[in-house]
């Protein structure tokens, strides 16, 4: 079974829409809950604050920092081995794009649509306040794929489907998603492109996924 990877932006509605596909395929849902969980049980506990907060020149210089990214690339690779998995994380895409049997989806939807989204569900009354709430997270999620990964967050060209929230329900997103994994895994191996359920992945590593993933449930 082939691994779905979802780059988002808040106020997409991806968080409701990958639970609802991975819970129709019966597959496991990693977020950042998830990473965090499996890099403290590597002592990386700085993870949190370096996902969230907009990284700057001096983090590329910081040993520490390069060695929570590498393992973090290290962990998506992981996942996408294991398969029957939907990745929710920041730069997952980067670190899984080339590999045949991995599903890159990005869910967006226009800036205002977003800020009415996250005033709904935080229940934030104050527009102004709102969309510095939007454009703060905007920022850290492209901040961290450009410093860390040298991506531009709107080249869409890593992806194999991009969708626009705004004018599909959640409902076709969800279908939509499992109809392109559907076509993808019908499709036969193509050449020059890899397969991440042939990684040389550490077992350990795998076995810290399935405990932070047991910790949940």
């Amino acid at each position: 079974m082939n691994t779905i990877a979802i780059s988002r932006l808040v106020g997409s509605e991806a968080g409701a829409i990958a639970k609802q596909v991975a819970e129709t395929l019966g597959y496991d849902l990693v977020d950042k809950e998830i990473l965090q969980g499996t890099l403290h049980q590597y002592g990386l506990t700085r993870f949190g604050e370096l996902y969230t907060s907009p990284p700057n020149f001096l983090d590329l210089a910081n040993s520490k920092n390069l060695e929570i990214i590498s393992m973090l690339n290290d962990t998506m690779k992981a996942l996408a081995y294991r398969g029957r998995t939907l990745i929710l994380v920041r730069g997952g895409y980067v670190t899984l794009n080339g590999f045949d049997d991995v599903l890159n989806v990005r869910l967006d939807a226009p800036f205002k649509v977003r800020i009415d989204r996250v005033m709904a569900r935080e229940g934030i009354e104050n527009p102004s306040e709102a969309a510095s709430r939007v454009a703060a997270d905007d920022k850290a999620r492209m901040k961290f794929v450009q410093r860390f990964y040298g991506q531009k967050w709107h080249d869409a060209r890593d992806f194999d489907l991009v969708l626009n929230t705004d004018v599909i329900s959640n409902s076709t997103a969800e279908a939509w998603i499992i109809e392109a994994l559907r076509m993808q895994e019908a499709r036969p191996p193509r050449s020059g492109f890899r397969l991440a359920r042939d990684l040389n992945v550490d077992p350990l590593l795998l076995s810290s996924i399935e405990e932070a993933l047991a910790r949940r449930v």
